[in-house]
């Protein structure tokens, strides 16, 4: 039996916590023990129910799953890698996996995911690489993989990923799926082992973006819209000027904006000059706090580190203190510079990633672009985490060679609600994405 979606497993769950426990066992049994094929999971539960303790039953019905870098009480937390292996169980829930299960939200289990969370692919050395279920031959993005491809799957229908550079909007845009990052802070961190605590932030994967106005609604009640009445205005990425995007994802970019037009969405389109340096000044913190986090792991089991992963945490030790304290400079700079560009403005449209799903064992590269690999696929996603700016990777169809891509809609800090409102009503418009046939 195929998972129901969202909207239709909280409707036939309502009120019966026995309905809600007998979809998830029957969802277990067709995971088996690591998601199958694809490797989206690296734990599966026994026996899966809704908490006896919750506090509502906003989510009963809701499946969800875990990336391994977040704590799920009675399982390892492992982040993907062989230096914790042996770590014993988490003793409690993460704070986000707490609210889920108070929801009524019910856990299936850990995903896969690149190691430590320092990887855009979803290649893994110990549970196996995540495959894109739309081309096995190619990436389904990292670092929070295995959580998308989970729900591009339809095997759960959340998933929780963590995104400091885009890690959870780059996946969905590969995978056909809504990949939402949270105003910095929105969520809390507790119990969460991201890769950088300045620019990290917990995110979720859905089918759509109604979906993820669903879950945020559980979440957060108390984040409701301010009523606008009038339509949002929006503002949309209309040049190179963060970069160039390869001409059949461009192409499939201003087809999504030509929809939007002919249903009655004004856009106004603006340059980004300038904003390119976002990629840079995340690099210049990410890694000296990645390598602070490590310090103490790499001294005793260094060797256990997948050898790329130790060399990326290493570079940590080449930034200086004055290169990460002008970093911070550089990033009060460009969030003033956003704050005053969205101002006239509810939302900025762009692509997600200026690339489509590359092909394992290539290099990440734009025709035509110097450029390449993390710099080039982070180009668009990355701005949301610098400057701690809520942004979601809506499902916007299939291009001219059947893969998936996204439109990435970024809103206001701490507007969360408005942002999924206006993301719902530009998915409606541009249609739905039919799951992988391998779904």
């Amino acid at each position: 039996m195929a998972l129901p979606e969202l909207p239709a497993a909280l409707a036939g769950c309502a009120g019966r916590p026995e309905a809600a426990a007998a979809l998830a066992r029957s969802a277990v049994v067709r995971l088996g023990t690591d998601g199958g094929p694809f490797k989206s999971f690296i734990r599966v539960v026994d026996d899966p129910g809704p908490a006896t303790d919750r506090r509502s039953d906003a989510l009963l019905g809701c499946l969800f799953s875990v990336k391994d870098n977040i704590d799920e009480a009675g399982i390892a937390t492992t982040c993907g890698s062989k230096a914790l292996a042996d770590a014993p169980p988490a003793t409690r829930d993460a704070a986000v996996v707490g609210a889920l299960k108070a929801a009524g939200a019910v856990s299936l289990g850990k995903n896969n995911m690149h190691e430590f969370a320092l990887g855009i692919t979803g290649a893994n050395a110990l549970y196996g690489t995540t495959v894109n279920p739309w081309d096995t031959g190619r990436n389904v993005g990292g670092s929070s993989g295995g959580s998308a491809s989970a729900v591009a799957l339809r095997q759960v229908h959340l998933s929780l990923g963590t995104d400091s550079g885009g890690s959870v909007r780059m996946p969905a845009s590969f995978t056909g799926i809504a990949g939402f990052k949270p105003t910095f802070g929105a969520i809390p961190l507790d119990g969460v082992a991201g890769a950088a605590w300045s620019i990290d932030s917990v995110g979720f994967f859905t089918a759509t973006a109604a979906d993820q106005r669903l879950v945020w609604s559980a979440l957060r009640p108390d984040d409701v819209p301010a009523p606008r009445g009038r339509p949002p205005r929006l503002a949309f990425l209309e040049d190179d000027s963060m970069g160039r995007v390869e001409p059949v994802v461009w192409a499939h970019y201003l087809a999504a904006l030509d929809r939007l037009r002919a249903a009655g969405v004004s856009l106004t389109g603006i340059s980004m000059a300038g904003f390119d340096l976002a990629p840079y000044l995340c690099i210049a913190t990410v890694y000296p706090e990645v390598t602070s986090t490590h310090l103490e792991l790499l001294r005793t089991r260094s060797a256990l580190y997948d050898q790329p992963i130790r060399g990326l945490i290493c570079l940590g030790e080449a930034w200086s203190q004055r290169t990460y304290v002008d970093a911070q400079r550089l990033r009060s700079v460009l969030r003033a510079r956003v704050a005053a560009l969205i101002q006239p403005f509810d939302a900025v449209l762009m692509p997600t990633v200026p690339v489509q799903p590359p092909r394992i064992g290539e290099p990440v590269r734009v025709t035509g672009d110097p450029d390449a690999g993390l710099f080039t696929i982070i180009r668009f996603t990355v701005l949301g985490n610098v400057i701690g700016y809520p942004a979601i990777s809506i499902p916007a169809g299939l291009d001219r060679d059947g893969l998936p891509c996204g439109l990435q809609v970024m809103g206001r800090p701490h507007e969360d609600a408005a942002l999924l409102e206006t993301a719902t009503d530009l998915e409606a418009i541009l249609g739905p994405t039919p799951p992988p046939p391998s779904a």
